[in-house]
């Protein structure tokens, strides 16, 4: 007689769940019942094998042992399961939601920010080369001159004359920017991983210049209130680190997240997503946000503030035992236990309505708030709850009139700080880099050039405020990039010039003629250079020209000599060498 196997794989449980499939929240009473009914089960069977056995032949009953044998296995692989099960059941905490006040904890900020440099100092170049470094520039033009030996250089077509861009051109000819482009590199391909290898990096052909400028944004002293939120590079080619985002402007690209300051938008760190890892401690969202904030000094009560994407209660309360207040949205689904007024409850009340529990994990008191506007807005934090409630002004489109309606603080807060990274994306969106390639990685380099830029500007912004100078004074993010794309290209000796063989065409005579009659007219004065770029000891070169003054300060001597890169008149003689104080 066969004999009929019994598995525990597919046993029915109470619940509705197969064996494997039980929650680590089910009660231990559901626990016995599963065991006791396997047991059962698997006793009914033990003796149904017995009387088989005395009526089989000596081989059937050696197969009965052995099917006894698995049985007994998977008796013990059962009740190991029940009790790991039992196990995780005890060690999950039923959390007790309770409607008290929540008394809002101490909450000074210990710490100020770094003193501004001198007034003298405020150069946009030098900003700029302590968020991109000059190290980044050299890792650049070393591993684009490699890449370009190991490929061959394509010609390209002719440009017509009239988009001729002349303090770009006479410094770099189209062809030039253009094998420059294609050849741009960060990586030496010769040593990269296999991509069967476990410790291959998905962007690894951005990683070192990623490093660099990460560890710059990382040196910057942080301010009290901090946002931490998601970038997208804009990209629609292929790449499998591309992620679809509709909720953003540009609803393709990579995605970064970013630790951002709350009012000023200073970047402090970043996290370039390749995609899920293995190694998560306490969740993905929750990782990332710890890692954001290895680098934010403890116990100084700085404010973290982020959306729902990233909040659950275990990240509130590992920010709060590193001396971090976290104030953010939250997801219904990721407070456990929790029993309050509904969306339907709270929206017969009218706008303004707002509820809130509070409850102690691990000694950290959470609060939690729960508010009707257009739609239900939960909120989850250590530092604020309900109180002090104020009023907003919102536009009733029964009435057709503005009403006031009442709103707790933890909203206010939120409100204030949340846009720290929605300040950074704007900013770059106004005068992005838009260079089209199929290389994925071109498009996160010149997003780091533009990120660099921005985080440069926005710190001189900080430090022009902390000298108290004038609105006037402060240059602007456009004037800010000029000024830094002026020096850059002064950085660099110039091309030698042209010559054309042949007859002279009636463009040039034209040319010519209007330079002539253009000699003859009063020209403004040519701008002193910065100071970065006077002092910097490269390229300064007299050239003899027209007669002048001299630009020297205290000089009113004429000279027939000027700078070549400064492009400034200076004397030099026997009597007076204005050309060597002038850069000294």
């Amino acid at each position: 007689m066969a004999k009929r196997r019994v598995s525990t794989r597919n046993t029915v449980v109470p619940n509705g769940l197969s064996e494997d499939e039980i929650n680590s929240s089910d009660s231990e009473d559901e626990m016995i019942k599963v065991t006791n009914a396997l047991r059962v089960e698997l006793n009914m069977s033990d003796r149904s094998s017995t009387n088989n056995s005395e009526e089989s032949s000596s081989k059937e009953s050696e197969s009965e042992e052995n099917e006894s044998e698995e049985n007994e296995s998977e008796e013990s692989e059962s009740e190991e399961k029940v009790e790991n099960n039992n196990r995780k059941s005890k060690k999950r905490k039923t959390l007790h939601w309770t409607k008290r006040n929540f008394v809002t904890p101490a909450a000074d900020f210990g710490d100020n920010l770094s003193p501004p440099p001198d007034n003298a100092e405020l150069e946009p170049i030098d900003y700029f080369h302590f968020m991109f470094g000059k190290q980044s520039i050299s890792l650049l033009t070393n591993q684009s001159n490699l890449y370009s030996v190991q490929k061959d250089p394509n010609k390209h077509g002719t440009v017509h004359c009239t988009t001729r861009v002349e303090c770009i051109s006479s410094v770099m000819s189209r062809d030039r920017f253009l094998e420059i482009k294609k050849y741009l590199h960060v990586a030496d391909n010769s040593v990269q991983l296999d991509r069967d290898d476990p410790n291959f990096d998905r962007a690894h052909k951005v990683r070192l210049l990623l490093n660099i400028i990460k560890e710059n944004f990382r040196t910057i002293s942080k301010e009290e209130k901090l946002s931490v939120d998601e970038q997208i590079i804009p990209f629609k080619g292929r790449s499998i680190m591309k992620q679809h985002m509709p909720n953003k402007p540009n609803h393709w690209g990579y995605k970064m997240f970013l630790l951002a300051g709350g009012e000023s938008g200073i970047c402090y760190d970043f996290v370039f997503y390749t995609g899920k890892g293995n190694k998560q401690e306490h969740g993905f969202c929750t990782d990332i946000v710890l890692d954001l904030c290895e680098t934010v000094p403890r116990f100084i009560n700085h404010k973290l503030y982020f959306d729902n994407y990233f909040t659950t209660i275990r990240l509130q309360v590992e920010l709060k035992k590193l001396g971090i207040f976290s104030v953010d949205t939250v997801r219904p689904n990721r407070l456990l236990d929790l029993t309050m007024k509904t969306a339907k409850d709270l929206s017969s009340n009218g706008r303004g309505a707002m509820d809130h529990r509070v409850t102690k994990v691990e000694g950290v008191e959470l609060c939690v708030t729960r508010w009707y506007d257009n739609n239900v807005v939960n909120c989850l934090s250590t530092l604020h709850g309900c109180q002090p409630i104020d009023s907003v002004q919102r536009w009733s489109s029964k009435e057709k009139k503005h009403d006031l309606i009442a709103r707790p603080n933890v909203i206010k807060a939120y409100n204030e700080h949340m846009g720290g990274v929605d300040l950074v994306d704007m900013l770059i969106s106004l005068y992005r880099i838009n260079v089209r390639s199929k290389k994925y990685y071109i498009k996160i380099i010149f997003h780091l050039i533009d990120l660099s830029v921005v985080n440069a500007w926005l710190l001189y912004r900080r430090h022009c405020s902390q000298l108290k100078l004038p609105k006037k004074n402060v240059m602007s993010l456009l004037s800010f990039r000029i000024n830094v794309a002026c020096f850059l290209l002064k950085s660099s000796p110039p091309s030698p010039p042209i010559i054309k063989r042949g007859r002279p065409s009636l463009e040039s005579r034209a040319k010519l003629n209007e330079n002539q009659s253009t000699n003859t007219l009063r020209t403004a004065p040519t701008p002193i250079p910065p100071s970065s770029t006077r002092f910097d000891k490269f390229d300064h070169w007299p050239i003899t020209t027209s007669k002048g003054r001299c630009r020297n300060h205290g000089c009113i001597g004429y000279t027939r000599v000027f700078c070549s890169k400064c492009d400034q008149r200076l004397c030099l003689n026997e009597k007076n060498n204005c050309f060597k104080d002038y850069h000294n």
